[in-house]
């Protein structure tokens, strides 16, 4: 290397100091050493590098200033002189009207395309879309007169069918007649229910809703196991579902059969998911039905006819385990596809077979619904008809109470329905008069019907009670506990 006597600059300096130590070293390894050990040359290195960074510094700027000039940003009218620019513009400005008829190259258009002032290319295209007030058409936005018609009525019928919160679908048919030609009216008034029940081989049309969790709520039909009384949402699960239910019969006990008539006796501590959905069932059948979920105080006697795949139900009651107020029923149910056969009365007089084995009398509770109203007056009708049809001598109301486990209140009321009580007006008494022609003739068309009737010698079962301690006691047991503390 060539070195200067004169140095110019002070990085020259340093340029031929360290070119001075590599002559004098000429092994890099010595080199290496020597600056380690040397406290000067580490001084000299630092600024060096110091030095040596700032060099850098201005060789970057003296390059950005050598550096050529971008290539400037291609102007809109540049741009537009292709054939597809000038397509495009030419039709928006075709679009846009006679006053807007400048071509692409112009530049002195109402569009300014060619002074390019940082405006985004886009923006300027869209100007064109713009609507104009003289092009506005209000008469397709505003509503007739006919429309208006039509949403009053709508609204009238939701809000008519929502104040009476409407379930039967007999009735809304009239509501949506009102209504009929309003096109793609929303089923908004009507209250979301199940429609349908699949329930074994039977489709049944449900009449009021059920509380059913919300996915199952919104279906049209539900699919119900007619054994284990699950719930399931489609068709394809049902039939995976019967393949694997294991249960044929209700669980609990069979404590009456004739023939394949059998009723089973569910403790609803015991079977707490079965008597929940058995009472899910019948809410969509009685519309006074309120228990739901709280089913432990309560038995379920569950009616059923067997065949050779099972033992199919047909309808139940319920009953309080511990009644302060003598009731024998809480809720009764007969199933729509197996009503008008006679089950109803069935039922009613199995509840007052296990009032006698009590050896008390009992009554439904109050209030009844509409049909268990009627079941119950055509059920006391039949009882005391019989009982008076073997009547040869004289009877009093405390007697038809005792033979029939009816309360003295249901024989009163039942015998002046059918105007068997009556008051004498000259004693101011009360007295039974008795028709035995019409007694008979009403016992004669019963008989023709052919209902089933029950056979108290096929009861299996033995009346219990709760006792102060967790446990059961029998009815005989209960009695001589009581008959002991009394004496």
């Amino acid at each position: 290397m060539i070195r200067d006597s004169q140095p110019s600059s002070l990085s020259k300096e340093i340029v031929t100091d360290s070119d001075a130590e590599i002559e004098s070293n000429p092994s890099f390894e010595d080199r290496d050493a020597s600056r380690m050990n040397n406290k000067s040359s580490k001084s000299l290195s630092s600024s060096l590098t110091e030095i040596q960074k700032s060099k850098s510094i201005k060789l970057v700027t003296e390059k950005s200033k050598k550096r050529p000039r971008s290539r400037p940003t291609m102007t809109i009218s540049k741009r537009l002189k292709t054939a597809t620019g000038r397509r495009a513009i030419n039709g928006a400005l075709t679009e846009a009207g006679p006053s807007k008829t400048s071509t692409a190259g112009s530049k002195g258009s109402s569009l300014r395309l060619t002074n390019n002032t940082g405006t985004n290319a886009k923006d300027k295209y869209h100007e064109t879309e713009r609507i104009i007030p003289s092009d506005i058409d209000p008469s397709k936005t505003t509503p007739l007169e006919v429309d208006i018609r039509r949403f009053d009525r709508a609204k009238t019928a939701a809000e008519a069918a929502l104040a009476l919160l409407i379930d039967d679908p007999r009735v809304l048919e009239s509501a949506d007649a009102e209504v009929s030609d309003v096109p793609h009216m929303p089923d908004c008034s009507r209250t979301p229910r199940i429609r349908k029940i699949r329930f074994g081989e039977w489709e049944i049309d449900t009449w009021y809703a059920a509380p059913y969790p919300e996915e199952y709520s919104i279906l049209q039909t539900l699919h119900i196991c007619e054994y284990c009384l699950k719930y399931m949402k489609t068709e394809y699960v049902a039939r995976r579902h019967k393949l694997k239910c294991p249960m044929r019969h209700p669980p609990g006990d069979e404590i009456y059969r004739d023939g394949p008539i059998s009723i089973f006796e569910v403790d609803g501590r015991k079977n707490k998911i079965y008597c929940q959905n058995l009472c899910l069932i019948a809410k969509m059948f009685l519309d006074h039905k309120t228990l739901y979920y709280d089913v432990e105080p309560f038995l379920f006697y569950v009616m059923t006819e067997a065949d050779q795949s099972g033992c199919h139900l047909v309808g139940y009651f319920s009953k309080e385990k511990r009644s302060n107020s003598n009731y024998n029923l809480s809720c009764i149910l007969t199933l729509p596809v197996h009503q008008r056969k006679g089950y109803g009365n069935l039922l009613i007089d199995f509840s007052y077979l296990l009032t006698k084995k009590e050896n008390t009398v009992g009554t439904p509770e109050k209030p009844l619904s509409d049909l268990g109203l009627l079941s119950y007056r055509s059920y006391w009708r039949n009882v005391l008809f019989h009982a008076l049809r073997n009547v040869t001598g004289s009877i009093s109301i405390s007697k038809l109470s005792q033979e029939s486990a009816m309360t003295l209140d249901d024989v009163i009321s039942t015998l002046e329905i059918n105007d068997i009580l009556v008051k004498d007006k000259e004693l101011g008494t009360y007295v039974m008069v008795v028709d035995r022609e019409l007694i008979e003739a009403h016992c004669q068309a019963v008989a023709a019907k052919g209902y089933l009737t029950l056979k108290p010698e096929k009861l299996k079962w033995t009346p219990f009670i709760l006792g102060r301690n967790p446990g059961i006691l029998t009815f005989n047991e209960s009695v001589y506990s009581q008959s002991s503390l009394d004496l």
